[in-house]
């Protein structure tokens, strides 16, 4: 059988050749690889029939992948030359720049800015301690170069770039030989000139070394974080080219011909291609799978807003969807550095099933930040891991069925109980039980206070909020955090331990474009404006048509950086949706801004002059979809059996029925304290909850 070229066939659902390949049959995978486990799930579109396997995590390496696929398309019975399209969500990018495994990086720089990444910004996390430490920048001052140029904030050339200084550059580039090569200088983002001439010169001699121009990364004012983002591509690009890179090999060796694309962390999906040329948008791809499939969740169930909770062997990974839609972060701190890329607002915290516990010498009990991970993992994987976590703690509370744990892993609740006492319950003073309750109670309010924090920053009422919690442990934490936040409920979904990488199967191809256009808005030339986005949309029109999506599938959308003069901070403003011919007069672009203003910081003045910043343009290509599913009939769900549960320090256990997720269908009802059981994630109802199960095989818990 001859390769099909699927590059110019994205949308496979309609393309005859893939109809002819593989008859009626749409098969679609997509895979999201955690800190601990690797989830894949594999759907066919035909019978609306799902396939799931979690494989155990090995870090940088695409082994664990090709385990997982191979048992995966054994289960369902589907060759891998029959899969049409591959959707891949990765933490490489991120692992490598919280680990500090990135690559060996050559940043340059403006002549007298060499210590820019060491100078920073003047803002200070605890701005009263004497003995606060800035973080350690991504590539140290020895890497840094100097380039004698100089262009000006309107984008004049005050010291031309020469001949001479360019072969200095590639004489030291030569005598470095570094991995990868960040471009940042000054004001290019006003005048690109003297990047693109360096770049053009550096590519010629060093053909193998990737170039990444601030210009092309981060085109936009303030040195410092324009800096860090570019240096931060670099320094991120080569481990996330040799594992996407080697994936493919891997995918093409084992026989797949499925168009491969890898989530962003805006929540869109890219090319390989394009994943390579700015790895900074690959950051948050691990997470963004999950927040996009609470999206379509909502939208199902008639849910407008939901507080989003993705506990993974790691993380907790926590995210807002306010009026059905996710909230979309133009910049973020990462590890206490400045990223300026878009990323779905999600935040993380260490509480993952892997988090481990620990009594200080003050006799204070702490979980994580330090993870088992997946090697060793928890105690009770009898791995060799010794540390009490969470999942030991969850174990020996009765909350997790030794026997039927994700990944085939039989638990050893001796091993789970010996690492708490030594390490918890011995220097607390306290029995088994009472440790791991004491663990669990910290992680949920380290989780709560996270909430809180999302939510008092955003301006959200919780008790208008729902959690969809999800991930293999989002069912053990949800209806702990939904009694003491008071939220309105708890919804978990039909398969939560691999729901993120069910999102992934939801995300449509993204393309972005940023402009520097530093314009007041009542000196604004409304034909100027027209004919940059214009110019823009063509661009990426252009780069859609590349990636197979048809014209009548592309979506634009034009939005715009503004704020009150003398203001040193942002607002993005949405400008027009579809096409440059709706954009509003310049009345109505600052009638939107005072709007945004007014919703995020409680007051505008309309009388301030206003100005724009930065044009951004993002360029959406629809995908098909597949459908959430229907899940079972109404019926009356018995017990499978009872496990004694403890919910309370220093409380009796709890003889708790047991249910089983496929006996819960639409209309059933169970009421707490309750244990739901499934193949992926174990949901704890506490007493005085009841959970219904609803359409698309949803549960919702509330209180009784």
């Amino acid at each position: 059988m001859e390769p099909v070229d699927l590059a110019l066939c994205l949308d496979a659902a309609s393309c005859r050749l893939c109809n002819d390949r593989n008859g009626t049959r749409m098969l679609r995978l997509s895979v999201d690889v955690g800190g601990t486990f690797t989830d894949l799930v594999l759907v066919d579109d035909g019978s609306g029939q799902r396939w799931m396997e979690k494989a155990p995590t090995t870090p940088g390496s695409a082994e664990g992948v090709m385990h997982g696929l191979k048992q995966l398309a054994a289960r369902a019975q589907a060759k891998i030359e029959d899969i049409d399209l591959f959707v891949h969500g990765f933490t490489i990018a991120t692992n490598a720049w919280i680990t500090r495994t990135g690559a060996d990086v050559l940043l340059l720089v403006t002549r007298g800015f060499r210590d820019i990444l060491e100078v920073a910004h003047q803002r200070r996390p605890h701005i009263y301690s004497l003995t606060a430490q800035k973080p350690v920048p991504l590539v140290a001052r020895s890497q840094v170069a100097e380039v004698s140029e100089r262009i000006d904030a309107f984008g004049k050339i005050v010291e031309p770039l020469s001949s001479d200084e360019i072969e200095r550059i590639l004489a030291e580039i030569a005598a470095r030989r570094p991995e990868a090569i960040a471009v940042s200088l000054l004001f290019s983002f006003a005048n690109d000139t003297h990047e693109r001439a360096l770049a053009a010169s550096i590519r010629e001699r060093f053909p193998d070394i990737p170039i990444f121009l601030s210009c092309d990364v981060n085109p936009q004012i303030e040195e410092y974080p324009r800096a860090n983002t570019s240096a931060a591509s670099a320094y991120v690009g080569p481990p996330v080219a040799r594992y996407t890179k080697a994936l493919e090999d891997a995918v093409a060796k084992a026989g797949m011909y499925a168009k491969l694309v890898y989530m962003r962390s805006d929540g869109g999906v890219a090319t390989p291609d394009s994943a390579r040329q700015n790895p900074c948008a690959m950051l948050m791809s691990g997470p963004a799978g999950g927040v996009i499939a609470a999206v379509e969740a909502g939208r199902a169930l008639g849910v407008e807003n939901l507080v989003t909770l993705d506990i993974g062997g790691t993380s907790a990974d926590i995210a807002t969807i306010s009026r059905g839609a996710a909230m979309l972060s133009r910049g973020r701190d990462v590890d206490g550095l400045p990223l300026r890329s878009p990323t779905l607002d999600i935040t993380a915290i260490s509480a993952g099933g892997g988090s481990i516990g620990r009594v200080d010498r003050g006799g204070a009990l702490h979980v994580g930040p330090q993870s088992a991970g997946s090697v060793p993992g928890p105690a009770c994987y009898g791995r060799g891991g010794t540390k009490p976590t969470l999942t030991d703690a969850a174990l020996v509370l009765g909350y997790l069925d030794s026997k039927a744990f994700a990944g085939g892993i039989e638990l050893s609740v001796e091993a789970a109980a010996q690492a708490i006492d030594q390490e918890v319950g011995g220097p607390l003073g306290r029995s088994t039980q009472d440790a791991a309750l004491g663990m669990f109670a910290i992680a949920n309010a380290n989780m709560g206070e996270a909430i809180r924090t999302l939510a008092m920053e955003r301006g959200y009422d919780l008790r208008e909020f729902a959690l969809l919690a999800f991930g293999g442990a989002g069912g053990l934490f949800g209806s702990f955090l939904v009694q003491d936040l008071g939220l309105r409920e708890l919804i978990v979904p039909p398969t939560p331990g691999v729901f993120a990488a069910i999102g992934l199967q939801f995300a449509d191809i993204r393309h972005h474009k940023q402009i520097p256009f530093p314009t007041q808005l009542a000196n604004l030339d409304p034909a100027a404006l027209s004919g940059i986005l214009l110019a823009a949309e063509n661009e990426l029109r252009e780069q859609l048509s590349r990636d197979g999506i048809a014209t009548d599938r592309q979506r634009i959308l034009f939005s715009a950086d503004q704020r009150y003069q003398g203001q040193y901070h942002e607002i993005n403003v949405v400008l027009a949706d579809g096409s440059v011919s709706t954009l509003p007069d310049a009345r109505g672009i600052a009638a939107r801004f005072h709007e945004a203003h007014d919703l995020a910081y409680g007051y505008a003045n309309p009388d301030a002059t206003v100005e724009i910043t930065n044009l951004r343009i993002d360029a959406i290509g629809v995908l098909d979809k597949p459908t959430l599913g229907q899940h079972g009939e109404a019926g009356n769900p018995q017990p499978a059996g009872t496990r004694d549960l403890f919910f309370e320090i220093g409380g009796a256990a709890h003889p708790t029925p047991i249910y089983l997720r496929d006996d819960i269908g639409p209309g059933s009802t169970v009421e707490g304290p309750a244990i739901i059981q499934q193949y992926d994630s174990t949901t704890v109802v506490l007493p005085g909850q009841v959970a219904e199960g609803v359409e698309h095989g949803f549960i919702r818990i509330k209180a009784a």
